[in-house]
């Protein structure tokens, strides 16, 4: 059987964040540009629902080079019960994978995500405890 490398630019981490609470705070990040070391991603602005109700935001992502930014999606997608896929994905070509704009692009989405995951783990919703019994002290 012939076997081959899987190629693919899209770059993603899952979280332990829910999903509404990770879209809602997505929403909330419109406009602000979320910063790690030299990499600096915008998301600009929500453009539609995919597959299983995942959520795609606009982005620039700014690799710290003196190279225009990158556009990219910013994907937020249900990944299980109380856990949330996120994700950048180019759009546009960045070359073969070892090309030094598919470096460029792989080095500052994979050093920007988790910086992504924290600020929408951040925004979270608090759960309120459920009342006591009456009669029973707290």
């Amino acid at each position: 059987m012939l076997e081959a490398p899987i190629r693919s630019t899209f770059v993603s981490q899952v979280a332990a964040l829910g999903f509404a609470d990770a879209v809602d705070r997505a929403d909330h990040l419109t406009g602000e540009e979320i910063v790690a070391g030299r990499a600096r991603l915008e998301i600009q602005e929500r453009i539609g629902d995919g597959l299983a109700g995942a959520v795609w935001y606009s982005g620039l992502l700014r690799t710290g080079a003196v190279t225009r930014p990158l556009r990219v999606d910013v994907v937020v997608s249900p990944w299980s019960a109380g856990r949330t896929e996120i994700g950048l994905r180019p759009l546009g070509r960045l070359g073969f994978t070892d090309s030094l704009r598919a470096r460029r692009f792989f080095s500052a989405a994979w050093s920007v995500l988790p910086v992504l995951i924290d600020r929408l783990a951040a925004g979270r919703r608090t759960e309120v405890p459920a009342p006591a019994p009456v009669g029973v002290a707290a």
